[in-house]
């Protein structure tokens, strides 16, 4: 979510891949598009692309409007994607926050997407690096990224991983047997392998994944060296 032609719609093309159309006419996305993406972590996820924000809303659009918002209440983490190259950036996001508010969701997880560096001279351009890279993991994440060139993108994947507390990530030893095909099919799809080793007829592995899954695979974990990651 962001104000109009932050480059919202050219984002999520870029983390999805999706065919959504990205223009710089108002209210060209009127309709919220949902797709799913692959976290660091390997967690899947749905990500959302909303109307863009504008100040002072006309009133016949209001009702159109407001009804593309309904992720933004039901999202875990709301991605604020800026547009860094505006002049106007502080009065935009005031103007975000100011309609987050009215939707009661300005205590939700947020990460600043401080899109389009690609257009900014290198002086800026290395301000606003050197500004994200600081806040880096401390209170409200900014990520400075380039849509249009995919430059930033993987940071923003982890910022959203370290965002997300539902269904937690957690590192595991787990020992299956070889024949168990299936199991050792959702670990590989699923969870991020860090070690495996063969003992006979054994594959014993350390694994990071989601509660979930982890849980759906309980009796092949070795319970004694369960250990959940710290996500403050």
């Amino acid at each position: 979510m962001g104000y109009t032609n932050a480059g919202k719609s050219t984002l999520f093309n870029c983390l999805t891949g999706a065919g959504v159309l990205a223009s710089s006419r108002m209210f060209a996305t009127l309709d919220p598009k949902l797709k799913a993406i692959e976290l660091p972590s390997r967690r899947k996820v749905l990500l959302s692309d909303t109307v863009g924000f504008i100040r002072n809303l006309p009133h016949t659009l209001v009702t159109s409007f407001r009804a593309t918002l309904e992720e933004v209440a039901q999202a875990e983490v709301l991605l604020h994607v800026r547009d860094a190259a505006s002049t106007y950036g502080e009065e935009q996001k005031s103007q975000v926050e100011k309609v987050l508010g009215e939707l009661e969701a300005l205590d939700k997880p947020r990460i600043e997407v401080m899109n389009k560096i690609d257009l900014l001279g290198e002086h800026e351009r290395q301000r606003v690096l050197a500004r994200t890279q600081a806040r880096d993991g401390v209170g409200t994440d900014e990520v400075a990224v380039s849509a249009q060139t995919g430059e930033g993108i993987d940071a923003l994947l982890s910022a959203i991983d370290r965002a997300l507390h539902s269904d937690p990530v957690i590192d595991a030893e787990l020992r299956v047997p070889q024949h168990e095909g299936a199991a050792l099919a959702a670990i590989e799809a699923g969870m991020v392998v860090h070690r495996r080793a063969y003992e006979g007829n054994l594959v014993r592995l350390g694994v990071s994944g989601p509660a979930s899954l982890l849980g759906r695979l309980r009796k092949f974990r070795v319970r004694d060296e369960l250990n959940v990651k710290e996500t403050s």
